[in-house]
């Protein structure tokens, strides 16, 4: 399973959402970085852990984009693009299943927090 995107908000809330309804320890968690090669590696690793507060040996990989002269490239964050990863089918298929349940029915949040911690048990 994994989730990649720029914006710190919405990767802190996914952490949130992995510790407190699956109770996954954010130790066991692993990250990847694609940043442009202008933008520093050192800045944006020391960003994302603080912002996250994970360790740098929590990082797999950091992937460099060659930068093009041209483009809108340079209004992109200075921080890259931060992707999450953990390796549990288990998990992956208790979230899709948990997507189609808030999309077919109109289960609300404590609903739906019932029947995943029914599904462990």
């Amino acid at each position: 399973m994994r989730l990649g995107n720029n914006d710190p908000r919405l990767i802190c809330w996914f952490l949130r959402f992995l510790e407190k309804i699956y109770r996954i320890d954010k130790k066991r968690l692993r990250f990847g970085l694609q940043l442009f090669s202008d933008k520093s590696k050192t800045k944006a690793l020391k960003y994302w852990c603080k912002e996250l507060d994970v360790s740098a040996e929590q990082f797999q990989k950091v992937i460099i984009t060659k930068t093009k002269k041209r483009g809108t490239y340079r209004k992109k964050s200075e921080t890259g693009v931060l992707t999450i990863y953990f390796s549990n089918t288990k998990l992956r298929d208790s979230i899709i299943r948990a997507i189609k349940v808030l999309q077919d029915e109109d289960a609300t949040l404590a609903q739906l927090v019932e029947r995943i911690h029914g599904e462990s048990r």
